[in-house]
């Protein structure tokens, strides 16, 4: 599978998605800090599963490492986590000449890399993304933060690594449940992207075992690719890349409501897809077979998500205070059809109701 690069000019960066990729960890290393120390930081759940190897295996490849493994959920992508790291670091005296491997999901490349734009004013981070929603989207775009009591991701800042990757051979170590998560974000690319990618969505629940394999790396490779090609022509969500947020204004009010319990994060985003949806046939008046069509694929994966009640004020209320809101109130991302998003504000409450009511 081609590796893929994130351009941006000198602080471009390199995706490597495939197989087996953590082999090409050391040369990374090196490269990214020839003179400097490795700070390894690692979500509890995937030192379990890999921490001990991959541990033995950089001592073994580079020398000594320093290493923290830390618990993670959407409850604790919080300050008092991001302290627990930065305090960590600044007692190891670490150096800008240093590196900061942030391996695991995407809380934790959010969190380490929020660290790695605040200490000492910046310090280069690489990540090894072992999720599929950290492969597809978290750990791409340099896009980094915490929660706050006031709505997810609103403490953060942009700050790219120097390189990612996804070794497609961690997939088989995630549960069903956070697989399918994961498949919420790809999912969303679907809609943007239209075309193949819809098919293989749809090919990924009615294959054979034997065959969900292949679907799943092409599916992670069209999605890496799309994200990579947005980042490179807006990296700081100028306007093109709020295209990224589709279902996530709704996603994001369902998971606060819930208090981050319940669901995640890319469960979140597939029922808000049926928001989006909705929103986008009471504002933009689509082509209706399109749209229904992409519904229905979306509405097989929302079958198999937990069963949550949500309350249509509530998530009205905590979309107030989402992040990605214009001068003129919420911003949506909706669709005309597959593969064509468009960006709309000043959507009235009782539109924006009337969909909630649908996507819970």
């Amino acid at each position: 599978m081609p590796n893929v690069k994130v351009n941006l000019g000198p602080r471009s960066y390199t995706v490597l998605v495939g197989a087996g990729v953590t082999d090409k960890l050391p040369g990374l290393i090196s490269k990214h800090t020839p003179e400097g120390r490795l700070f390894v930081i690692y979500d509890s759940g995937f030192y379990a599963l890999h921490g001990h190897k991959l541990s033995k295996f950089l001592k073994s490849s580079i020398g000594k490492t320093h290493e923290l493994t830390i618990p993670v959920s959407e409850r604790l992508k919080s300050q008092k986590t991001l302290d627990q790291i930065i305090d960590y670091l600044l007692s190891e005296r670490i150096s800008r000449s240093d590196l900061i491997l942030a391996c695991g999901g995407g809380i934790i490349s959010d969190l380490v890399g929020f660290a790695a734009s605040s200490v000492l004013r910046g310090v280069r981070w690489g990540i090894v993304s072992s999720t599929l929603l950290g492969m597809v989207d978290a750990a791409i775009g340099g896009k980094t933060g915490l929660n706050h009591k006031q709505g997810k991701n609103l403490v953060g800042a942009f700050w790219q690594p120097s390189f990612v990757i996804c070794d497609l051979n961690h997939l088989g170590t995630l549960s069903d449940r956070h697989f399918m998560a994961g498949m919420g974000e790809v999912v969303k690319y679907a809609g943007l992207v239209g075309g193949r990618m819809l098919e293989d969505c749809r090919s990924f629940l009615d294959s054979e075992p034997h065959a969900v394999d292949k679907i799943t790396d092409r599916l992670v490779a069209q999605s890496v690719r799309y994200k990579a090609d947005i980042v490179s022509k807006d990296e700081t969500e100028g306007r093109l890349r709020m295209v990224l947020n589709f279902g996530h204004t709704f996603g994001h009010a369902i998971e606060r409501c819930l208090n981050y319990r319940g669901l995640l994060h890319g469960e979140a985003v597939l029922i808000g897809l049926l928001g989006a949806i909705e929103l986008s046939r009471l504002v933009r008046k689509p082509n209706v077979g399109s749209l229904a069509e992409y519904e229905q694929i979306v509405l097989r994966y929302v079958q198999v998500l937990p069963k949550r009640k949500l309350r249509t004020k509530e998530l009205i209320e905590a979309m107030s205070t989402d992040k990605k809101r214009g001068g003129r109130g919420n911003r949506f991302i909706l669709l005309d059809r597959p593969g064509k998003p468009v960006i709309i504000e000043n959507v009235s409450k009782q539109i924006i109701g009337r969909a909630v009511e649908v996507g819970s």
